[in-house]
Protein backbone atom coordinates (compact mmCIF):
# COMPACT_ATOMS: atom_id res chain seq x y z
CA UNK A 1 0.00 0.00 0.00
CA UNK A 2 0.78 3.38 -0.89
CA UNK A 3 2.25 5.97 1.76
CA UNK A 4 -0.18 8.93 1.73
CA UNK A 5 0.47 12.25 1.29
CA UNK A 6 1.55 14.26 4.44
CA UNK A 7 -1.44 16.16 5.88
CA UNK A 8 -4.09 13.07 4.38
CA UNK A 9 -5.20 10.23 6.70
CA UNK A 10 -7.77 7.73 5.48
CA UNK A 11 -11.13 6.63 7.70
CA UNK A 12 -12.76 4.16 6.47
CA UNK A 13 -13.05 4.23 2.17
CA UNK A 14 -12.72 8.24 2.76
CA UNK A 15 -9.58 10.42 2.82
CA UNK A 16 -8.98 13.41 4.45
CA UNK A 17 -7.28 16.27 5.00
CA UNK A 18 -5.63 17.23 8.52
CA UNK A 19 -3.03 19.35 8.99
CA UNK A 20 -2.33 22.33 10.97
CA UNK A 21 -1.97 25.78 9.82
CA UNK A 22 -1.35 28.99 11.32
CA UNK A 23 -2.00 27.43 14.77
CA UNK A 24 -4.90 25.82 13.47
CA UNK A 25 -6.08 21.92 12.69
CA UNK A 26 -7.21 21.64 9.26
CA UNK A 27 -10.18 18.96 8.80
CA UNK A 28 -11.56 18.31 5.70
CA UNK A 29 -12.93 15.54 4.07
CA UNK A 30 -11.59 14.97 0.22
CA UNK A 31 -12.43 11.93 -1.95
CA UNK A 32 -12.94 8.23 -1.43
CA UNK A 33 -10.30 8.48 -5.09
CA UNK A 34 -6.79 8.82 -4.00
CA UNK A 35 -5.83 10.68 -6.99
CA UNK A 36 -8.99 13.25 -6.69
CA UNK A 37 -7.97 13.52 -3.00
CA UNK A 38 -4.20 14.32 -3.74
CA UNK A 39 -5.27 17.18 -5.89
CA UNK A 40 -7.97 18.30 -3.37
CA UNK A 41 -5.68 18.17 -0.43
CA UNK A 42 -3.37 20.57 -2.53
CA UNK A 43 -5.82 23.18 -3.44
CA UNK A 44 -6.88 23.04 0.64
CA UNK A 45 -3.23 23.69 1.74
CA UNK A 46 -3.42 26.20 -1.17
CA UNK A 47 -6.19 27.98 0.82
CA UNK A 48 -4.84 27.41 4.30
CA UNK A 49 -1.41 29.09 3.63
CA UNK A 50 -3.11 32.43 2.24
CA UNK A 51 -5.07 32.64 5.28
CA UNK A 52 -1.66 32.56 6.89
CA UNK A 53 -0.73 35.19 5.47
CA UNK A 54 -4.19 36.96 5.29
CA UNK A 55 -5.14 35.93 1.34
CA UNK A 56 -7.92 34.20 2.24
CA UNK A 57 -10.98 35.43 1.05
CA UNK A 58 -14.96 34.64 1.25
CA UNK A 59 -15.15 33.56 -2.87
CA UNK A 60 -17.19 30.15 -1.60
CA UNK A 61 -20.42 29.53 -2.98
CA UNK A 62 -22.15 29.42 -0.16
CA UNK A 63 -24.32 26.05 -0.79
CA UNK A 64 -20.45 24.15 -0.68
CA UNK A 65 -19.83 25.62 2.68
CA UNK A 66 -23.30 24.70 3.72
CA UNK A 67 -22.58 20.97 2.14
CA UNK A 68 -19.04 20.77 4.54
CA UNK A 69 -20.70 22.27 7.19
CA UNK A 70 -23.87 19.92 8.00
CA UNK A 71 -21.50 16.95 6.69
CA UNK A 72 -19.21 17.72 9.68
CA UNK A 73 -22.20 18.16 12.13
CA UNK A 74 -23.55 14.71 11.01
CA UNK A 75 -20.25 13.22 12.55
CA UNK A 76 -20.26 15.73 15.83
CA UNK A 77 -23.38 16.45 16.62
CA UNK A 78 -26.70 14.80 17.86
CA UNK A 79 -29.54 14.27 14.75
CA UNK A 80 -32.09 16.73 16.48
CA UNK A 81 -29.00 19.30 16.40
CA UNK A 82 -28.47 19.09 12.78
CA UNK A 83 -32.21 18.92 11.54
CA UNK A 84 -32.83 22.24 13.47
CA UNK A 85 -29.49 23.45 11.52
CA UNK A 86 -31.28 22.26 8.44
CA UNK A 87 -34.26 23.98 8.98
CA UNK A 88 -33.04 27.56 10.20
CA UNK A 89 -30.58 27.45 7.13
CA UNK A 90 -33.36 26.26 4.91
CA UNK A 91 -34.94 29.54 6.26
CA UNK A 92 -32.53 32.19 5.26
CA UNK A 93 -30.18 30.88 2.75
CA UNK A 94 -33.10 31.30 -0.33
CA UNK A 95 -33.04 35.16 1.00
CA UNK A 96 -28.74 35.18 0.89
CA UNK A 97 -26.66 35.76 -2.17
CA UNK A 98 -24.64 32.29 -3.47
CA UNK A 99 -21.49 33.45 -2.52
CA UNK A 100 -19.96 34.29 0.50
CA UNK A 101 -18.30 37.01 -0.70
CA UNK A 102 -21.68 39.00 -1.31
CA UNK A 103 -23.23 38.43 1.99
CA UNK A 104 -23.29 41.65 3.44
CA UNK A 105 -24.73 42.83 6.98
CA UNK A 106 -27.50 44.71 4.71
CA UNK A 107 -29.02 41.50 3.31
CA UNK A 108 -29.42 40.21 6.79
CA UNK A 109 -31.60 42.75 8.05
CA UNK A 110 -33.23 43.03 4.71
CA UNK A 111 -34.37 39.39 5.70
CA UNK A 112 -35.01 40.25 9.38
CA UNK A 113 -37.11 42.97 8.66
CA UNK A 114 -38.73 40.84 5.88
CA UNK A 115 -39.74 37.81 8.33
CA UNK A 116 -41.03 40.29 11.00
CA UNK A 117 -43.59 41.83 8.68
CA UNK A 118 -44.54 38.21 8.29
CA UNK A 119 -45.24 37.89 11.95
CA UNK A 120 -42.44 35.53 12.64
CA UNK A 121 -40.98 35.97 16.16
CA UNK A 122 -37.90 37.57 17.06
CA UNK A 123 -36.74 34.85 18.62
CA UNK A 124 -36.95 32.67 15.42
CA UNK A 125 -35.46 34.83 13.19
CA UNK A 126 -32.51 35.28 15.45
CA UNK A 127 -32.26 31.10 15.11
CA UNK A 128 -32.31 31.37 11.33
CA UNK A 129 -29.69 34.37 11.61
CA UNK A 130 -27.34 32.78 14.31
CA UNK A 131 -27.37 29.19 12.13
CA UNK A 132 -26.26 30.99 9.51
CA UNK A 133 -23.47 32.77 11.43
CA UNK A 134 -22.61 30.02 13.25
CA UNK A 135 -21.64 28.36 9.61
CA UNK A 136 -19.95 31.05 8.60
CA UNK A 137 -17.80 31.31 11.79
CA UNK A 138 -17.04 27.37 10.96
CA UNK A 139 -16.12 28.10 7.43
CA UNK A 140 -13.43 30.73 9.28
CA UNK A 141 -11.93 28.05 11.88
CA UNK A 142 -11.45 25.40 9.17
CA UNK A 143 -9.73 27.62 6.87
CA UNK A 144 -12.19 27.66 4.21
CA UNK A 145 -13.45 31.55 3.93
CA UNK A 146 -11.02 34.31 5.40
CA UNK A 147 -14.23 35.82 7.72
CA UNK A 148 -17.23 36.12 9.01
CA UNK A 149 -19.71 39.02 7.36
CA UNK A 150 -21.78 38.31 10.23
CA UNK A 151 -19.44 38.83 13.49
CA UNK A 152 -20.49 41.22 16.01
CA UNK A 153 -23.84 41.52 14.53
CA UNK A 154 -26.12 42.20 17.37
CA UNK A 155 -29.45 39.89 17.72
CA UNK A 156 -32.57 41.08 17.88
CA UNK A 157 -34.27 42.54 21.10
CA UNK A 158 -37.24 40.20 22.15
CA UNK A 159 -40.20 39.49 24.77
CA UNK A 160 -40.78 36.22 23.37
CA UNK A 161 -40.14 33.44 26.43
CA UNK A 162 -38.69 30.26 25.40
CA UNK A 163 -41.30 28.07 26.93
CA UNK A 164 -44.72 28.25 26.43
CA UNK A 165 -47.50 28.39 28.82
CA UNK A 166 -49.31 25.20 29.27
CA UNK A 167 -52.99 24.24 28.59
CA UNK A 168 -55.52 24.28 31.49
CA UNK A 169 -57.90 21.27 31.37
CA UNK A 170 -60.49 22.81 28.97
CA UNK A 171 -57.89 23.59 26.71
CA UNK A 172 -56.92 20.26 26.41
CA UNK A 173 -60.07 18.60 26.32
CA UNK A 174 -60.57 20.82 22.90
CA UNK A 175 -57.13 20.34 21.43
CA UNK A 176 -57.99 16.65 21.63
CA UNK A 177 -61.10 16.91 19.35
CA UNK A 178 -58.56 17.55 16.68
CA UNK A 179 -59.29 15.39 13.33
CA UNK A 180 -57.89 13.70 11.40
CA UNK A 181 -57.10 11.12 13.97
CA UNK A 182 -53.38 10.80 13.42
CA UNK A 183 -52.74 14.64 14.67
CA UNK A 184 -54.98 13.54 18.24
CA UNK A 185 -52.37 11.09 18.68
CA UNK A 186 -49.47 13.02 18.17
CA UNK A 187 -50.68 15.71 20.63
CA UNK A 188 -52.24 13.02 23.20
CA UNK A 189 -48.93 10.97 22.84
CA UNK A 190 -46.72 14.59 23.92
CA UNK A 191 -49.74 14.68 27.05
CA UNK A 192 -49.26 11.69 28.82
CA UNK A 193 -45.46 11.26 28.35
CA UNK A 194 -43.59 14.50 28.48
CA UNK A 195 -41.74 13.86 25.63
CA UNK A 196 -39.67 16.32 23.98
CA UNK A 197 -40.45 17.12 20.50
CA UNK A 198 -37.74 15.99 19.13
CA UNK A 199 -37.88 13.02 21.16
CA UNK A 200 -41.24 12.13 20.47
CA UNK A 201 -41.19 12.29 16.90
CA UNK A 202 -37.99 10.02 16.55
CA UNK A 203 -39.69 7.56 18.68
CA UNK A 204 -39.76 4.12 16.72
CA UNK A 205 -41.72 0.83 17.76
CA UNK A 206 -38.92 -1.17 18.58
CA UNK A 207 -38.39 1.87 21.42
CA UNK A 208 -41.07 0.44 23.21
CA UNK A 209 -40.96 -2.47 25.71
CA UNK A 210 -43.79 -4.24 25.03
CA UNK A 211 -43.73 -6.78 28.13
CA UNK A 212 -43.22 -3.79 30.43
CA UNK A 213 -45.47 -1.59 28.68
CA UNK A 214 -43.30 1.51 28.53
CA UNK A 215 -41.52 3.81 26.57
CA UNK A 216 -37.96 3.99 26.26
CA UNK A 217 -36.29 7.06 25.46
CA UNK A 218 -33.07 6.15 23.77
CA UNK A 219 -29.76 7.87 25.11
CA UNK A 220 -28.73 8.86 21.68
CA UNK A 221 -32.17 10.96 21.30
CA UNK A 222 -32.38 12.30 24.83
CA UNK A 223 -31.49 15.36 25.14
CA UNK A 224 -28.70 14.48 28.24
CA UNK A 225 -27.52 11.26 26.58
CA UNK A 226 -29.38 9.76 29.14
CA UNK A 227 -31.62 6.58 28.46
CA UNK A 228 -35.04 6.95 30.50
CA UNK A 229 -38.56 4.71 30.73
CA UNK A 230 -42.01 6.22 30.57
CA UNK A 231 -44.85 4.19 31.80
CA UNK A 232 -47.49 3.93 29.15
CA UNK A 233 -51.18 5.09 29.37
CA UNK A 234 -53.60 2.81 28.54
CA UNK A 235 -55.18 4.89 25.71
CA UNK A 236 -51.86 5.46 24.32
CA UNK A 237 -51.00 1.83 24.75
CA UNK A 238 -54.28 1.42 22.23
CA UNK A 239 -52.81 3.82 19.58
CA UNK A 240 -49.13 1.87 19.92
CA UNK A 241 -51.13 -1.46 19.39
CA UNK A 242 -53.14 0.36 16.52
CA UNK A 243 -49.50 1.55 15.22
CA UNK A 244 -47.73 -2.09 15.29
CA UNK A 245 -50.08 -3.48 13.12
CA UNK A 246 -48.34 -4.65 9.86
CA UNK A 247 -45.21 -2.33 10.66
CA UNK A 248 -41.53 -3.26 11.19
CA UNK A 249 -39.98 -2.55 14.53
CA UNK A 250 -37.89 0.55 12.51
CA UNK A 251 -40.64 2.21 11.25
CA UNK A 252 -41.77 5.59 12.90
CA UNK A 253 -44.49 5.64 16.01
CA UNK A 254 -46.10 9.03 14.60
CA UNK A 255 -45.47 9.86 10.88
CA UNK A 256 -46.71 12.92 8.51
CA UNK A 257 -49.58 12.32 6.09
CA UNK A 258 -47.63 10.04 4.01
CA UNK A 259 -46.76 7.81 6.05
CA UNK A 260 -42.84 9.95 6.35
CA UNK A 261 -40.89 10.78 9.18
CA UNK A 262 -42.04 14.00 11.46
CA UNK A 263 -40.04 16.77 11.12
CA UNK A 264 -40.30 20.05 13.35
CA UNK A 265 -41.38 22.94 11.45
CA UNK A 266 -44.18 20.61 10.23
CA UNK A 267 -44.90 19.58 14.15
CA UNK A 268 -45.37 23.32 14.94
CA UNK A 269 -47.42 24.78 12.52
CA UNK A 270 -50.14 21.76 12.52
CA UNK A 271 -50.00 22.23 16.23
CA UNK A 272 -51.05 25.97 15.98
CA UNK A 273 -53.73 25.14 13.58
CA UNK A 274 -55.55 23.05 15.76
CA UNK A 275 -55.60 25.53 18.62
CA UNK A 276 -56.88 28.16 16.42
CA UNK A 277 -59.44 25.75 15.43
CA UNK A 278 -60.10 24.83 19.30
CA UNK A 279 -60.06 28.48 20.15
CA UNK A 280 -56.68 28.08 22.05
CA UNK A 281 -55.16 31.76 22.29
CA UNK A 282 -51.49 31.21 21.58
CA UNK A 283 -50.23 34.66 22.17
CA UNK A 284 -51.09 36.96 25.13
CA UNK A 285 -50.12 40.80 25.37
CA UNK A 286 -50.43 43.06 27.49
CA UNK A 287 -51.66 46.46 27.02
CA UNK A 288 -48.73 47.74 24.95
CA UNK A 289 -48.33 45.07 23.01
CA UNK A 290 -45.87 42.98 24.68
CA UNK A 291 -46.06 39.68 25.33
CA UNK A 292 -46.89 37.97 28.56
CA UNK A 293 -47.46 34.45 27.27
CA UNK A 294 -47.59 31.75 24.24
CA UNK A 295 -48.83 28.71 23.39
CA UNK A 296 -46.11 25.82 21.45
CA UNK A 297 -45.65 22.52 20.91
CA UNK A 298 -43.35 22.39 24.65
CA UNK A 299 -46.89 23.65 26.42
CA UNK A 300 -47.59 20.47 25.89
CA UNK A 301 -45.04 19.14 28.11
CA UNK A 302 -45.40 21.62 30.74
CA UNK A 303 -48.93 20.68 30.60
CA UNK A 304 -47.71 17.36 31.61
CA UNK A 305 -45.35 18.40 34.14
CA UNK A 306 -47.61 20.74 35.79
CA UNK A 307 -50.43 17.92 36.29
CA UNK A 308 -47.63 15.79 37.53
CA UNK A 309 -47.01 18.27 40.29
CA UNK A 310 -50.12 19.90 41.68
CA UNK A 311 -51.38 16.57 42.07
CA UNK A 312 -48.59 15.82 44.51
CA UNK A 313 -46.03 13.96 42.28
CA UNK A 314 -42.99 13.59 44.25
CA UNK A 315 -39.90 15.70 42.83
CA UNK A 316 -37.64 13.05 42.00
CA UNK A 317 -40.20 10.91 40.18
CA UNK A 318 -40.87 14.31 38.08
CA UNK A 319 -37.30 14.53 37.39
CA UNK A 320 -37.20 10.95 35.99
CA UNK A 321 -40.10 11.22 33.82
CA UNK A 322 -39.37 14.31 32.51
CA UNK A 323 -35.38 13.29 31.57
CA UNK A 324 -33.95 16.32 33.71
CA UNK A 325 -30.33 16.28 34.11
CA UNK A 326 -30.70 17.54 37.36
CA UNK A 327 -33.31 17.53 40.64
CA UNK A 328 -32.47 21.57 40.51
CA UNK A 329 -33.91 22.07 37.07
CA UNK A 330 -37.04 19.84 38.43
CA UNK A 331 -37.12 22.23 41.52
CA UNK A 332 -37.10 25.12 40.11
CA UNK A 333 -39.71 23.92 37.60
CA UNK A 334 -41.67 23.23 41.41
CA UNK A 335 -41.24 26.97 42.33
CA UNK A 336 -42.39 28.23 39.54
CA UNK A 337 -45.67 26.43 39.03
CA UNK A 338 -46.49 26.57 43.03
CA UNK A 339 -45.96 30.10 42.54
CA UNK A 340 -49.11 30.04 41.02
CA UNK A 341 -51.10 28.10 43.56
CA UNK A 342 -50.09 31.56 46.10
CA UNK A 343 -53.46 33.38 44.38
CA UNK A 344 -55.28 30.51 45.58
CA UNK A 345 -54.30 30.11 49.37
CA UNK A 346 -54.94 33.35 49.32
CA UNK A 347 -58.76 32.90 48.34
CA UNK A 348 -58.81 30.38 50.95
CA UNK A 349 -58.61 32.50 54.00
CA UNK A 350 -61.81 31.98 55.48
CA UNK A 351 -62.03 36.16 56.58
CA UNK A 352 -61.09 37.37 52.84
CA UNK A 353 -62.79 38.53 50.00
CA UNK A 354 -60.80 36.43 47.75
CA UNK A 355 -58.43 37.06 44.96
CA UNK A 356 -59.21 37.49 41.03
CA UNK A 357 -56.99 35.42 38.21
CA UNK A 358 -56.27 38.57 35.54
CA UNK A 359 -57.96 36.80 32.20
CA UNK A 360 -54.38 35.93 30.74
CA UNK A 361 -53.25 34.12 33.89
CA UNK A 362 -54.22 29.74 33.52
CA UNK A 363 -54.62 28.29 36.47
CA UNK A 364 -54.27 24.37 37.70
CA UNK A 365 -55.84 23.03 40.38
CA UNK A 366 -55.15 19.91 42.22
CA UNK A 367 -58.01 17.08 42.04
Amino acid sequence: MSQLPEGMVKRGKTYHADFRAGGRRIRRKLSRNLTTAKQLLIEVRARAERGEIGLLDNDVAVGDLKAEYLRDCRQTKKPSTVERYEFNLAAILPHMPSRVSLIAIQAVTAYRERRLTQGVSPRTVNMDVGALSTMLQWGVTYGIIGSNPLKGLDPLPHDHPKEGRALDDSEVDRLLETRPQRLHDIWYGFLVTGMRQTELISLRLADIDWQAREVIVQRGIAKNHTARRIPIDNALWEILGHRREGQADQDRVFTNVRGGPLSRGPVYRSFIRCCHRANIQTRTEDADGHEIDHVDVHSLRKTFATNLIVNGTDPKTVQELLGHKTLAMTMNLYTKIHAGTKRQAIGRLSYGAGSETPDHVVEFRAR
